[in-house]
């Protein structure tokens, strides 16, 4: 039975402490976003949308490690600053697979993005119009291959919007946006004892289009 080494179980434990301190983080921010307010509303958007990436530089094969672009889910929960901008609680969530190329099999990969940041809508009031999003976070990166340990990178997103209202509460809203992941360029992702994918460029860039549905709180 092939097990992977110490260094490698410790490394995994790490990246679990990391993750249940995000996770602690995001719920501790979504306290804050919900929290009551006399002037300040709360808005709630779940997503559907399209994710798609160019793929990651792998040195292991000499070859793009493809990541297939498809279908992306995910929520925001936005909390009013002033007459103009919020506060935004952003998770992202794409199920996708890796080609590591060089003959290496194909597996199902996790994409998660949980990010802090804000919109601005620079054309009018909150509630309707074009704004401007962004965030700071950390994606997470699960693949269903077994044997390999799951990886988390430092990450942010840029983007624009447009929200329709529908009524008083309820608005649909039209994104685009684009993450970047900061790897480490002298690393190896996915690795057990070998690294499925030696990374050999500065990050894991992605496009996502979303449309959403907003409630107003």
């Amino acid at each position: 039975v092939l097990r992977p080494p110490p260094n490698t179980i410790c490394a995994a434990r790490s990246r679990d402490s990391q993750m249940n301190a995000l996770r602690f983080g995001a719920s501790l921010a979504l306290l804050i976003l919900l929290a009551p307010s006399a002037l300040a509303q709360v808005s709630v958007t779940a997503f559907g949308g399209y994710a798609f990436s160019e793929g990651i530089d792998n040195a292991t094969t000499g070859e793009r490690a493809s990541v297939k672009s498809g279908v992306t889910f995910g929520a925001a929960a936005d909390y009013d600053l002033d007459s103009s901008r919020q506060l935004q609680l952003f998770y992202g969530q794409q199920n996708t697979t890796l080609d590591p190329g060089g003959g290496q099999p194909r597996f199902d990969l996790r994409v998660q993005y949980l990010h802090l940041g804000g919109t601005y809508f620079f054309d009018g009031p909150i509630g309707r119009g074009p704004y401007a999003v962004g965030g700071l976070g950390a994606t997470h990166f699960s693949p269903s291959l077994n044997g390999l340990h799951s990886e988390t990178g430092f990450s942010m997103n840029v983007g624009f919007g447009y929200l329709w209202p529908l009524g008083t509460a309820v608005a649909v809203r039209a994104e685009a946006r684009g993450f970047i992941t900061f790897l480490n360029s002298s690393g190896g992702l996915f690795c057990s004892g070998g690294c499925i994918v030696l990374f050999s460029g500065d990050g894991f860039a992605q496009g996502q289009v979303m449309l959403g549905l907003t409630a107003r709180f």
